[in-house]
């Protein structure tokens, strides 16, 4: 039996062996799908080759899977990864590129899992941050963190619901629950049966994992769907008392409150209370109440009382403390359980004003009037939604209020009728407004007060004493509209289960000698942002000058048509080029701006149809609206690369990544939750899993945040757009190779440049917040792109910040994980892990041995 087995285990070796000189010979001849078959097989005959395999095999796998997936889709590659985990069930690659894949395909879910195998293992990979980042971004908005932190907000409706349910209102559907965090409330005030409605799966087990960990709270029960869906006595057993909702976005209807409401009243929520003696309609008070009135208490000190056991907080309401909330009304003698309906939120009242904000028009409207094209054009902004929402309090620049405001409309959510004509159009009407400066108006803006019940007021006023979580819904007036004071305006208020408003200008008419160009908010932000317009205007005559000479040298050759491309937000190096150059071709990236390019008569060709080597010129653009790179633009430089005809032109040629530190508690809060703003409630053990630390599209102009706690900012790296080649700008470091890297960095990637330097701290402070930009650079005697001296640089040219007030970008963030207490002459170490144009930053304490200034 031993010589059959050992025969055996020979036999299976070898297989193993010639399955491994097959897989040599299909690599060097190029066959991927065969390679990846027989390596395989190779493992699978003799497992002890795995260790010596592995970077072998995650090289051939990526390659081949990337094949399949182009070709065959996502069902087909899945296959793949079978095969692929079945050899390595651990491997961080594996499970970063599966969750890569599963997220292209919008599998957001499934991907989330890997990726956190995959960050758990390589935690520091800036890549595997970044996937994580991404999905941890799309399965919970962002707004839920501040949301959660806002202490003003929790208490408010904490009370709200605590003295319903002590009216008798103790049967309880908590609609879009989110964490679950009213819901919980509803149950600690005594709520008898208490229902968290949830369509979202993924916040359905968030929510699941925050009521295990709170005292009594699984006594909630989960309804992972659309309220709409619920049906009773399935899901719900009968008609509940009170429905708790904060399904309200910035322009208060924009998340169908209205519809699920008005489906409540009718299918889930008793009938409401319609007595002659109460003029209240169900607890809406028809009297004008003091907004805010949240027993005249910040939100932290209320946060706290909620934090103290039920019999100290029971003790102070017994004594009329400052909470109030053993006020009962008359009403309640008349209320008994399960005998009527009630909302919390009870009522909101509406108001708009008229705004001039050079920060809405820079996005909305076009300023600038250089570009020839767009000459006695109406350009405006291509809008999806009705509204934008800004924090209006803090806009870059600020805001000048043109008007008062102005009432629109009250809407009761305790009467079926009023909802009812919120949705039909019923309250549309004509406004007029008495303007009380002057200035050009770039929009209308809405705020709200949202009536909890009689005692508890949230506003969403920009100057509001107490801030709260909502932006402002901003509707951009996109047409040239000067007022001055006392000067009337006309607006129209539409209202069909969501606010649309408009400015009437009968002045001005969009027929009336004006073709309409509509662009992004990209473009327009570019369009305006006139010195980085300029500068490449100037690059572009310097360019047709420099084309020029090299005709004038070489008479004798045959000059073919010059062929540019454009990949600015809008192309006015190109068109500008074009315009001078009549025998070239301009290709651009986005199909948008070919369209509207065409519409203008303007012959425009996509860049995926340039030919190879045939490239003459390149206008070349890295850098997203929100302030950081484009997604592969390595990989696009790099591919560019390929297709320049000899002497080509690159135009700019490098960005230098700056980063400084400070401290934002506004940040803060928008990247960990902290227990102490819930009322009592545990969520950040839960929630804090699913935050991330880069933010980005941030305004440092006008982010309340502590001044830069060193003496000047610091560049960290170069980046050549002609080579996709970095280079450090601090004391170099060396690059961490595959044999290098530590175990906490992914083999797949390419190598990993680490740059690290000591500063000094100048302050005592805490630290929370690695802001970072970037300034561009361009120097047309330097724009060839000799790979031989990608990284050559020189001190002159241009050199564009997108910190600049005149930016077409904003600013990002990486937050540190825990804040940093520092004192002044402290050190402190600032690392970036930079992989192919995805990078990370972090802060620590310096060693003694790592002080290197």
């Amino acid at each position: 039996m031993k010589a059959l087995a050992a025969g055996q285990m020979s036999t299976t070796k070898q297989g193993g062996e010639r399955q491994l000189v097959e897989f040599e010979k299909c690599r060097l001849s190029g066959e991927i799908g065969l390679s990846f078959s027989h390596l395989s097989l190779a493992l699978l005959l003799s497992p002890h080759l795995k260790q010596q395999y592995y970077s072998t095999y995650l090289e051939i796998f990526e390659k081949w899977s990337q094949k399949v997936e182009d070709s065959h889709g996502l069902s087909q590659v899945m296959t793949l990864y079978e095969v692929a985990l079945n050899h390595y069930p651990e491997s961080p690659d594996l499970h970063y590129l599966l969750a890569a894949t599963l997220y292209r395909h919008g599998s957001v879910h499934e991907a989330w899992n890997h990726a956190c195998l995959a960050e758990a293992k390589c935690p520091r990979d800036p890549c595997a941050q970044d996937i994580q980042g991404r999905l941890a971004n799309c399965l919970v908005d962002r707004w839920h963190l501040p949301m959660l932190n806002d202490a003003g907000r929790n208490a408010a409706f904490r009370m709200a619901i605590t003295e319903a349910v002590r009216e008798g209102y103790n049967t309880v559907l908590d609609i879009g629950s989110g964490t679950g965090l009213l819901s919980i409330y509803a149950l600690w005030a005594g709520a008898k049966e208490v229902y968290a409605c949830e369509e979202d799966t993924f916040m359905s087990e968030i929510c699941s994992s925050v009521l295990q960990v709170n005292r009594n709270a699984t006594a909630i029960q989960i309804l992972n769907k659309h309220s709409k869906d619920i049906l009773i006595p399935s899901d719900i057993p009968q008609k509940v008392s009170l429905v708790v909702s904060e399904t309200v976005d910035a322009g208060l209807f924009g998340e169908h409150i209205l519809s699920t409401l008005q489906h409540a009243w009718q299918h889930l929520l008793l009938p409401p209370q319609n007595s002659e003696n109460d003029k209240t309609t169900a607890g809406v008070i028809q009297t004008q109440l003091s907004p805010c009135d949240t027993s005249q208490a910040s939100g932290e000190q209320l946060c706290k009382y909620w934090q103290r056991d039920d019999s100290s907080r029971q003790e102070d309401d017994s004594t009329d403390s400052v909470t109030n909330l053993d006020h009962i009304n008359a009403a309640k003698g008349k209320i008994t359980s399960q005998e009527y309906g009630r909302v919390i939120p009870a009522r909101a009242e509406v108001y708009v004003a008229l705004i001039s904000c050079s920060y809405v028009a820079k996005q909305t409207k076009y300023l600038n009037s250089d570009i020839e094209c767009l000459k006695n054009k109406y350009v405006n902004v291509r809008l999806e939604e009705p509204y934008m929402s800004e924090k209006l309090s803090c806009v870059p620049g600020g805001f000048k209020l043109l008007s008062e405001w102005i009432e629109v409309t009250t809407v009761d959510f305790n009467s079926l009728d009023d909802i009812t004509n919120h949705l039909t159009g019923e309250v549309s009407k004509i406004i007029n407004f008495k303007c009380i400066e002057d200035g050009t108006v770039d929009a209308i803006v809405l705020a709200f007060n949202l009536y909890l019940d009689e005692k508890n007021c949230i506003r969403t006023f920009p100057d509001s004493v107490i801030q709260t979580v909502w932006e402002n819904a901003v509707y951009p007036v996109v047409y040239p509209l000067s007022i001055a004071s006392q000067d009337t305006v006309t607006l129209d208020f539409q209202c069909c289960g969501v606010i649309r408003l408009a400015v009437q200008n009968p002045t001005f008419s969009c027929s009336s000698g004006y073709d309409s160009v509509n662009l992004s908010t990209n473009a327009l932000r570019f369009l305006n942002s006139r010195s980085f317009v300029d500068e490449f205007l100037s690059a572009a005559h310097e360019v047709f000058f420099k084309v020029q000479q090299c005709k004038n040298k070489n008479k004798s050759s045959n000059n073919h048509p010059l062929i540019i491309c454009d990949t600015l937000p809008f192309p006015v190096a190109g068109l500008c080029l074009q315009s001078l150059q009549p025998d070239s071709q301009l290709y651009v990236e986005d199909e948008a701006i070919q369209k509207v390019l065409q519409e203008l008569g303007i012959s425009v060709k996509l860049c995926e149809e340039i030919q190879e080597e045939t490239l003459d010129v390149l206008f070349i653009w890295p850098l997203t609206q929100e302030g950081t790179l484009i997604d592969g633009i390595m990989e696009k430089a790099q591919t560019y690369s390929l297709l320049m005809a000899k002497d080509s032109i690159v135009f700019p040629q490098e960005l230098e990544l700056v980063m400084d530190i400070f401290n934002s508690p506004v940040l803060e809060a928008c990247t960990h939750i902290s227990d102490d703003n819930t009322c009592g409630v545990a969520v950040a053990r839960v929630f804090n899993m699913v935050q991330t630390k880069h933010h980005l599209d941030v305004a440092l102009s006008s982010l309340p945040h502590s001044s830069s706690v060193l003496t000047q900012v610091v560049p960290m790296l170069r980046i050549s757009l002609v080579s996709g080649q970095t280079e450090t700008l601090v004391k170099p470091q060396e690059s961490l190779t595959l044999q290098d890297a530590s175990r906490d960095l992914l083999v797949l990637g390419g190598k990993v440049a680490e740059v690290m330097t000591c500063l000094t701290v100048t302050q005592d402070t805490k630290l929370t917040s690695l802001p970072y930009w970037f300034n561009v650079r361009g120097n047309i005697e330097q724009a060839l792109p000799d790979s031989s001296a990608a990284m050559v640089h020189s001190e002159n040219g241009v050199v564009l910040s997108t910190l600049s007030e005149d930016s077409p970008c904003n600013q990002s963030v990486f937050m540190l994980k825990q804040p940093l207490e520092v004192t002044a002459g402290e050190k402190v170490m600032l690392r970036v892990l930079w992989r192919g144009g995805v990078f990370s930053a972090t802060l620590d304490r310096c060693q003694q041995s790592d002080d290197r200034d």
